[in-house]
């Protein structure tokens, strides 16, 4: 059998932000339509890390499977803290199709699934975006955001802030880019915001939700462990509350299981239409993901498609 082999960097250059979008907008809404199978994530706890097994499937993209780890003292190691890889299956016979790094597609995907929560959920005039948390996901979300509002001004706040100041320095460098401030505190981020994302891996809230201002649109991406949170239950009880998965939300979405809150809507259904998205202008609307394997299957599927168009990666014979 021949399985085509894509690295990180060639998963990016066929995965564009824009079409991203569009690949979470058809994920998203056939997994609410019941038109996708994906079971709970699996997670393996290992003496320096864990490892997660994702699956999922889709008519048009077929079976995906990714297994990530997240190895925290890679740090000291000069290694990447998550990594992993991901397989493609055909949707006809089950042979493998496809293997490629997922790291490249795991920072899109989520990102992009948190450009199209911004591009349902958010005031269509906002122009100001906090952001809570300056790494590599933080950016993505930036990225999206950026393809579906017109954003002209960033607050950052990072409790490292030479990770504020790396992402003040690289947007400094593009042309057209919002300006950005670097916040000196985390309510300066909150108060300002028009868009609020948070990209942490805090174990508690990053923020008072008694600060966030009517008619603000919230993202909370980074945390995906039942005991785990960022943000309280001020902003989560203020909120309109939608997820990427109800299913999967109610096993892994700290934010609101310690909260005691029920969502109101997945974000396939805003799509679908088969629930309602922003209702007014002074509603606070909220994006909780803990990210699932039906982004993968929908990015992956793309992936693959356009790497044999243009004769992307590399083909092993197993």
């Amino acid at each position: 059998m021949t399985v085509r082999v894509l690295t990180g960097d060639e998963v990016a250059q066929l995965l564009p932000m824009d079409q991203a979008i569009r690949l979470m907008s058809e994920g998203f809404g056939a997994l609410s339509a019941g038109q996708a199978v994906m079971p709970l994530r699996s997670r393996v706890d290992m003496q320096h890390g864990d490892a997660h097994l994702m699956p999922a499937a889709l008519d048009d993209s077929g079976l995906c499977v990714k297994i990530v780890t997240t190895y925290p003292g890679n740090r000291d190691r000069d290694l990447p803290v998550v990594q992993g890889m991901l397989l493609v299956f055909d949707p006809e016979t089950g042979a493998p199709r496809a293997l490629m790094d997922c790291r490249r597609l795991t920072a899109i995907r989520t990102g992009a699934g948190g450009g199209l929560a911004v591009k349902l959920l958010s005031r269509p005039e906002s122009r100001t975006l906090g952001l809570i948390g300056a790494g590599v996901q933080a950016r993505m979300q930036l990225q999206a955001a950026r393809c579906v509002r017109q954003i002209e001004r960033v607050v950052v706040y990072d409790p490292l802030a030479a990770n504020a100041q790396a992402l003040q320095a690289s947007l400094a460098a593009e042309a057209g880019a919002p300006a950005v401030t670097l916040a000196a505190t985390v309510q300066e981020a909150v108060e300002q915001a028009d868009i609020l994302i948070t990209a942490t891996t805090s174990r508690t809230p990053t923020f008072d939700g008694r600060d966030v201002r009517p008619g603000t649109h919230i993202n909370a991406i980074g945390v995906y462990m039942p005991n785990r949170r960022e943000v309280d239950e001020q902003a989560i009880r203020r909120a309109y509350v939608v997820v990427d998965s109800r299913e999967a939300a109610a096993h892994e979405a700290g934010d609101l299981i310690l909260a005691g809150r029920e969502p109101d809507a997945e974000l396939g259904e805003v799509v679908n239409g088969t629930a309602a998205g922003r209702t007014d202008d002074q509603q606070i609307t909220l994006f909780k993901s803990v990210g699932i394997a039906v982004q993968d299957a929908a990015t992956a599927g793309w992936v693959l498609k356009q790497a044999k168009r243009l004769g992307v990666g590399v083909e092993i014979e197993l």
